[in-house]
């Protein structure tokens, strides 16, 4: 078996987003991101029902007769 790597949660966010350089550099300003998008995440309310459809079906109405649509 391979050697375990230990990492911060923000060195495996900043993995997953490609910015390890980033972490390394500006560590910060990814702390700083990392809780801003736990933020906006918190922000949105879960539907009780994932599988449900989030607005009703949408046909697009045919064109009047003579319309240049």
């Amino acid at each position: 078996m391979g050697a375990t790597i230990s990492m911060t949660e923000e060195e495996i966010l900043a993995r997953a987003a490609g910015i390890t350089t980033g972490l390394k550099t500006h560590p910060k300003e990814v702390a700083e991101a990392i809780a801003a998008s736990r933020r906006m995440a918190g922000a949105f309310t879960r539907v009780a029902n994932e599988t449900a459809e989030p607005m009703p079906a949408y046909a697009a109405p045919i064109p009047a007769k003579g319309s240049r649509a």
